[in-house]
């Protein structure tokens, strides 16, 4: 008896059982759907983190005056302040290409009738793209750095939801921005008010940081702000990306641990470690629901080969050896796993799109993303895990003493 032969006996023994058999594959579908769903998800944060981050330029790190290492490990250590002499330490620096100190603070600003905070950036926006290397501006031009009233908008703030302009090149906005004086020796919060011209306004990048910020010179920045001597970070641009590790090496020689470096790479590494720990919690429970369906295929072919004792035995007597009987039962659970592992990759897709819609992780942007040897990976998974399942009813079926099975009623 060939291969195909057999694979009839078993769709033929599996059609015989079609609620028993619908219920065993539903439990392989959800399993499968589940890790499906998941995988797509987060190759999709994955790549959504690394378009955010390329649009940061990659020879470039962020020296903040906290002595934190990075934006998610901060430590209490001494603060060092940020001042036109750390500019010019840093610039000596070999590797180092340029220095863009900055100042940012947050505003409030009118917007649709209803006041709006956003994150305003002061600093030498001639080195804007040195930042933001895919940076271009949608109209107008960028502020110089000698202009106390100029203002460049991202995407975001210049155009609403519907993508009708709400400032024109031209146009005068108020921001306004709360400050703590001591008046009459009590502290009081006071609102202070500044009025700016929108000089140019950004193309859409997709970043919502950078299309919800607006930008400013860095001079109205720190008179807006009330930062005279001090700036808020550096941008540190390395003539490669490949120096960004000696750069850093040399900033901690000088200043040891009281002083705060970030990297784009750092950032990717650390989002994509508390990801990839949280994926691995959630895969943990999706591959327990498919343990849950190979539970299910032994239970379906256990009591199948108890079923078909007497079937058994009649095979036997008509000259099927135990091999042949054992394959017959495995085909059984291949062709529950298989197709099982198909449709749960069908309905894994649909599942990843709904959730990334039902819920956007806070932010847009996110589309599952699914990758051809990820897809085959889950489906062996779905596939071997199926035979294993089925293996030990078929060897008990295989084992069956012929005469006993034909005595069995």
């Amino acid at each position: 008896m060939n291969f195909l032969e057999l694979i009839k006996m078993a769709l033929s023994a599996l059609n015989e059982r079609k609620l028993r058999t619908s219920l065993t594959m539903l439990m392989v579908v959800i399993g499968s759907t589940l890790i499906t769903s998941l995988n797509g998800l987060n190759a999709g944060v994955s790549v959504f983190i690394y378009d955010q981050l390329s649009m940061l330029g990659g020879n470039m790190l962020i020296i903040s005056p906290s002595g934190s290492t990075n934006l998610f490990n901060s430590r209490e250590t001494g603060k060092i302040p940020l001042t036109s002499q750390t500019v010019k330490t840093l610039s000596r620096i070999k590797w180092v290409d340029d220095t863009i100190p900055f100042i940012r603070g947050v505003a409030t600003i009118q917007l649709a009738k209803k006041e709006t905070s956003i994150l305003i950036v002061g600093m030498d926006q001639n080195k804007f793209k040195l930042v933001v290397p895919k940076a271009e501006l949608l109209k107008g031009v960028f502020v110089s750095p000698t202009d106390s009233a100029g203002i460049v908008l991202g995407y975001k703030i210049a155009y609403d939801e519907k993508g009708e302009l709400k400032f024109n090149i031209g146009q005068t906005l108020v921001l306004k921005v709360s400050k703590v004086e001591v008046i009459g020796g009590t502290q009081k919060v006071v609102l202070k008010e500044k009025t700016f011209q929108v000089k140019g306004v950004l193309k859409e990048l997709g970043n919502q940081l950078i299309d919800e910020q607006a930008y400013v010179s860095l001079s109205a920045a720190a008179a807006l702000f009330g930062k005279t001597n001090e700036y808020d970070g550096i941008y540190v641009i390395t003539k490669d990306t490949k120096y960004n590790d000696e750069v850093e090496k040399t900033i901690r020689r000088i200043y040891g641990s009281n002083i705060g470096i970030t990297s784009p790479k750092a950032i990717a590494e650390t989002i994509n470690n508390i990801v990839s720990t949280f994926n691995a919690y959630i895969f943990s429970i999706a591959f327990v629901s498919l343990l849950v369906g190979a539970i299910g295929i032994i239970t379906t072919l256990f009591t199948s080969v108890m079923e078909r004792t007497r079937e058994i035995g009649l095979l036997k007597a008509l000259g099927f050896n135990n091999t042949i009987i054992l394959l017959l039962f495995l085909f059984e659970s291949m062709i529950i796993g298989g197709a099982g592992g198909v449709l749960g990759f069908a309905t894994g897709i649909i599942g990843a799109h709904l959730l990334a819609k039902i819920i956007p992780f806070g932010i847009t942007g996110i589309k599952p993303v699914f990758y051809i040897k990820n897809v085959l990976y889950i489906w062996l998974l779905v596939f071997t895990l199926s035979i294993l399942a089925g293996l030990y009813p078929a060897w008990r079926a295989s084992k069956l003493n012929p005469i006993e099975a034909l005595r069995k009623e």
